[in-house]
């Protein structure tokens, strides 16, 4: 009941986005995607809870930028917080002990842009499938050697609203809003992992740096052969 009710509740935000209508947003992906794309690239970063405790993850994500409106990209991320737990090691003699929760993940993901006018820029991910592994580490006993356990599937599903505020033209402030579902994991992985995702700090636009240092790209040389 509580995870049909938050599906509700992010597809009705959704439909609810400012200004638009549903004609006017399939308008402007149809023309945006006959467009030549280009390719962006974002440092990313957020928090969010792992068995109630506030967590971090962090990585990058890649992709092709469709007339600064829309946006498909690929990423990958892991978590940046030492969760630690309680785990059954077994053998010949079973036993207790902590150990220290590993998560990484590749994400596919679909992004709207439905506001961008300087400086202000807002957008909505209906679209972020999570694959990934997680497994535990601890020391084993007697032995005391570093172990891990088997690495455990996970599959996530993760809608959020996003938006930034450009300081200059390479930074600015940004924040984003969310809710990670859980769709799969194994069952030796006991970790609770829907949750609400959200962040709020400094934005670096590496795109920006990048035209900055390369006003012509990176081969300005070939353009000139070309004409």
């Amino acid at each position: 009941m509580k995870y049909n009710l938050r599906i509700h509740v992010l597809l009705l935000a959704a439909c609810l986005l400012p200004g638009l209508s549903q004609a006017q947003w399939k308008d402007t992906i149809a023309y945006s995607l006959k467009q030549k794309p280009k390719i962006f690239f974002n440092l990313t970063a957020f928090n969010s809870v792992v068995s109630g405790e506030f967590v971090a993850f962090s990585g990058i994500r890649v992709g092709l930028n469709y007339n600064k409106r829309v946006k498909f990209g690929v990423g990958l991320y892991g978590l940046n917080t030492q969760v630690v737990s309680s785990i059954r090691v077994e053998g010949d003699s079973a036993y207790d002990t902590n150990a220290e929760l590993k998560l990484g993940f590749l994400a596919l993901s679909a992004e709207y842009i439905f506001f961008n006018r300087y400086p202000w820029q807002f957008s909505f991910v209906p679209f972020q499938l999570s694959l990934g592994e997680g497994h535990y580490e601890y020391i084993s006993q007697p032995d005391k050697i570093r172990t891990s356990t088997k690495k455990q599937s996970v599959i996530l599903y993760e809608p959020a609203v996003m938006g930034q505020f450009s300081i200059f033209r390479w930074i600015g402030l940004g924040a984003s809003a969310g809710y990670r579902f859980r769709i799969y994991t194994d069952k030796e992985l006991k970790e609770d992992l829907s949750s609400p995702t959200f962040s709020f700090g400094l934005r670096l636009f590496v795109d920006e740096l990048y035209k900055m240092a390369f006003p012509h790209g990176i081969c300005p040389g070939d353009k000139k052969s070309n004409k």
